[in-house]
């Protein structure tokens, strides 16, 4: 490939992207077998999905729990500059929950001097503060991100793959550790709870800058559910995007995100 042709491709990939980059979270492996094991959990933002080129994720936002629902201890945590990673260990049979997770709002307002300046802050930092109210803002943006990853020792079990009933979550029709390549997984948006209509869904298999496509993109359906056709093995990067408006700022979109990295088996 001529290397115009490699520039243009990226152009088109990150225009994509929306000039945002993408959270993603991976586990080094979904199944196990045995009376207990351990598990690495990876976790960034990047260019692309899985990709190691920006930044690693805040250590004191993650979480992991046992197939109970019981938060378990994070070992040799590594919070480096491009990608965070820590070990858990798998020592009870049944399937547990690994998340991330972010809340901000961001806006630009100008100064003395009339330049442009931004504010960004968590939405109780915006309550307290309530910043700049007396000063024009612009660009407003507030963002909710929901990540996780899951993986199983022994056969898998429901209880922590069950959704939230409030906010953006994603019903697993198909459990997130049964995916296998040539077989379709079946999923259901819910908002609060409830079936959600025509969300934003996007997927898309690791290794995207070496490819010619990019996402695969879709809506949820009536009833909110959406299936994927697996077309092979490997690891996958899901994300599912919903806007409201904003409890805080009259008139300013809220946009829900949730974010999965899935493991899709061969037959």
């Amino acid at each position: 490939m001529q290397r115009k042709h490699i520039a243009a491709l990226c152009a088109l990939l990150l225009a994509e992207t929306a000039l945002a980059h993408n959270v993603w979270i991976r586990p080094s492996s979904t199944q196990f077998s045995g009376e207990k094991d351990y598990i690495t959990i990876d976790g960034a933002a990047a260019d692309f999905p899985f990709d190691v080129n920006h930044r690693g994720r805040a250590a004191d936002g993650l979480h992991a729990y046992d197939p109970a629902g019981k938060e378990i201890e994070k070992e040799n945590i590594m919070a480096g500059k491009l990608r965070t990673s820590y070990d858990a260990l798998l020592n009870q049979h049944g399937t547990y929950r690994f998340t991330d997770g972010l809340e901000y709002i961001q806006f630009y307002y100008p100064d003395e001097k009339g330049e442009s300046v931004r504010w960004r802050g968590t939405p109780e930092k915006y309550r307290k503060e309530n910043p700049m109210a007396d000063k024009k803002r612009e660009k407003y943006k507030q963002y909710s991100l929901n990540v996780e990853t899951f993986a199983t020792l022994g056969e898998p079990t429901d209880t922590v793959i069950k959704p939230d009933d409030k906010g953006l979550d994603v019903e697993y029709l198909t459990h997130p550790n049964e995916l296998y390549a040539g077989e379709s997984g079946k999923f259901r948006v819910l908002y609060d709870g409830k079936p959600l209509a025509d969300a934003r869904v996007r997927y898309a298999k690791d290794g995207l800058r070496y490819r010619e496509h990019g996402f695969t993109e879709l809506k949820s359906d009536k009833d909110g559910n959406f299936t994927i056709d697996w077309p092979g093995p490997g690891m996958y990067w899901l994300s599912v995007e919903y806007e409201t408006t904003s409890d805080l700022a009259k008139d300013a979109p809220l946009t829900h995100e949730y974010i999965a990295g899935l493991e899709v088996l061969p037959l």
